[in-house]
């Protein structure tokens, strides 16, 4: 791959082009993984995701060149909390412990999807 383009002139790259590409590459899969939380409905879709793209240059000490080192980090809005309710009954010896639905227990539900019987939690 030449430096130069066909006038003789250097050409001329983006900083995602720097490092044989390796710096697009990075930004690419790490705005796939943002992309991938927007979608995901268990997320606050009016949170902010951020990408940063950190370039830490260092001189030599005769400044005739510079390390460079590339840093592509993506921020993700982590997954909704869920919520729910337990029902406690029973002794102080024998506690029970079942989850709460909405459904009336003994009543019949025409949402099939909607369990009519409570579920007891299992207790050690």
């Amino acid at each position: 791959m030449s430096n130069f383009n066909n006038t003789g002139e250097v050409k001329e790259i983006s900083i995602l082009d720097m490092m044989n590409g390796a710096i697009g590459e990075r930004t690419a899969y790490e705005l796939t993984r943002i992309m991938k939380n927007c979608r995901d409905f268990n997320t606050e879709a009016k949170k902010a995701r951020t990408l940063t793209i950190k370039l830490s240059i260092v001189p030599t000490e005769n400044r005739d060149s510079v390390a460079v080192r590339a840093e592509v980090s993506s921020k993700l809005v982590p997954v909704k909390p869920i919520d729910g309710a337990l029902l406690l009954g029973g002794t102080d010896a024998e506690p029970i412990v079942m989850e709460y639905t909405p459904q009336v227990p003994g009543q019949q539900s025409f949402d099939p999807t909607i369990d009519t019987e409570p579920k007891v939690v299992k207790l050690a």
